[in-house]
């Protein structure tokens, strides 16, 4: 006599191996059924990494200029001295 198997595990076990691009093609039907636009979702999603990459850009230019000058001032705060560490306080050199 053969024993017969629950369809449920049948279904589970057959979503299970489904391929990935038919599982994103279910995926999509599914929202589309749900009226979410996948395409505005990933145009969204590539503005939102832009705008971060942009943001790192903007970041790291500020940090490479600060410390341009103040490798500038650093270096003038030496020329100025006879001595190197003969100044007893350099902040006024700052200013």
């Amino acid at each position: 006599m053969a024993i017969r198997r629950s369809t449920r595990e049948d279904h589970a076990a057959s979503i299970g191996n489904i391929s990935r691009t038919r599982r994103a093609q279910l995926v999509a039907e599914f929202e589309g059924e749900l009226g979410i636009d996948h395409r505005a979702r990933a145009q969204a999603a590539y503005e939102a990494r832009r705008w971060q990459v942009i943001k790192t850009i903007i970041v790291w230019t500020i940090a490479l200029m600060f410390f341009s000058v103040a490798c500038q001032k650093l270096w003038l705060m030496g020329q100025d001295v006879d001595q190197p560490f003969s100044a007893i306080n350099p902040i006024e050199a700052w200013f």
